[in-house]
């Protein structure tokens, strides 16, 4: 009785404790359901050895079988899964985003390897770049052209020399000589005209009367009204002039640091500062004194030879500029000529006729032609109308250096 009674309660104790383990597992099914298959209901060590001592005659038919169930379960059980859960889970996560594998060898790509470098940029950028590179030497090569076409047009310049001496005034002076010069670039050619002071022509401030010495109109309007007598004289066009006095004149050889110049005639002329000899066909460098002294002489010849001789030093004075040893004298002596002389000429003209110096070009001497005459008693120097007429044609040149 007493062993039956003891049996009832181990197998109630037994029912017990295997009610609550299905309990914990329905709870960790709910909370974990891939897990809960995992679990094998079987008794604890503890609980075997105190089943076993105390009821060493205790039926474990039932344990067994139930064991056996769960063997079989477990036989059949999916492998475990871990869920993607925690820290490392995200991290990993993280790193597989980062560093992408290779499909063959399922190994991290190093990231040296990258086929872009980090720092290249896209191709757009560059083909943007080179466009904008590309149409900005476009535009500065059109400029140029433009610059240079302007630049290569024919410009006419008159250079007036005032009679006036060194301390005197050139307002109510005359004009000692007047050269009319046409530079053409492209045909490399400069036409020299030179009209003798006493030219008897019509003069633009004196309306009363029909004619004049040519030397008056500076002397009654200044270098506007003998502009004005060239341009209806010569039927052309000034570009820019300058006016030239004897200081000035020699002020500017000092400033371009002298010219060389071979004579065309032998004398003497006294200079400000001495007396100097000039032979013909021999070379001289000379200062401002010298020069002067050199262009003013004309005793022993006449008028047109001696505006010869300051076609001469004037163009000593252009070749000196032009040469590379005389580049850095061209700031000085432009604004000298500004400032002191009068100098009207815009950059594009001054291209102009820095380009044809350049060029070496070929000077063609005219001078107006004519004869003695006597007007009221008064001396002039009447012009050829076949003189004119011909200077007239040579002045009307194209860009090309051809007759209109």
């Amino acid at each position: 009785m007493n062993d039956d009674q003891q049996l009832s309660r181990v197998e109630r104790r037994r029912r017990e404790l295997e009610r609550e383990r299905l309990e914990e597992l329905s709870r960790d099914e709910q909370v974990n359901p891939g897990e809960a298959e995992d679990e094998v209901i079987r008794p604890s060590p503890e609980s075997k050895q105190a089943e076993g001592q105390d009821h060493p005659f205790l039926d474990r038919s039932d344990v067994k079988r139930t064991e056996t169930n769960n063997n079989r379960k477990r036989k059949v059980q999916a492998p475990k899964l871990k869920m993607p859960f925690g820290k490392k889970a995200k991290r990993q996560k993280r790193e597989d985003k980062r560093e992408p594998r290779s499909h063959d060898t399922k190994e991290r790509v190093p990231k040296q390897q990258s086929s872009v470098p980090p720092k290249q940029k896209p191709q757009k950028d560059k083909r943007k770049r080179r466009s904008w590179k590309g149409k900005l030497l476009l535009v500065l090569l059109l400029l140029v052209i433009g610059v240079g076409y302007m630049a290569s047009n024919p410009v006419t310049f008159l250079v007036m020399g005032s009679d006036a001496r060194v301390g005197e005034s050139v307002s109510g002076s005359r004009t000692d000589s007047l050269q009319l010069m046409e530079f053409v670039p492209r045909s490399r050619t400069v036409q020299n005209v030179s009209i003798p002071r006493d030219t008897y022509t019509t003069i633009p401030c004196e309306p009363e009367r029909e004619g004049d010495k040519i030397t008056h109109a500076f002397a009654y309007g200044g270098a506007e009204c003998t502009v004005g007598a060239v341009e209806g004289l010569t039927e052309t066009s000034v570009d820019g002039q300058v006016v030239i006095t004897f200081e000035t004149f020699m002020e500017l050889i000092d400033v371009v640091g002298g010219v060389n110049i071979t004579a065309t005639h032998s004398f003497s002329e006294k200079g400000f500062n001495q007396t100097y000899e000039y032979t013909e066909g021999v070379s001289y460098s000379m200062d401002g004194d010298m020069a002067l002294a050199y262009a003013r002489h004309r005793k022993s010849d006449t008028d047109g030879a001696r505006s010869s001789r300051q076609t001469e030093v004037m163009s000593a004075v252009a070749d000196k500029l032009v040469s590379p040893a005389g580049w850095s004298k061209i700031p000085a002596t432009y604004s000298f000529m500004k400032d002191e002389m009068g100098l009207e000429m815009n950059p594009l003209q001054m291209a102009s006729v820095g380009l044809t110096m350049m060029l070496q070009p070929e000077v063609n001497k005219l001078q107006v032609d004519g004869q003695d005459a006597y007007i009221d008693n008064i001396y002039y120097y009447q012009p050829n109308e076949e003189s004119v007429q011909s200077i007239r044609d040579a002045l009307d040149l194209t860009m090309w250096g051809t007759v209109r």
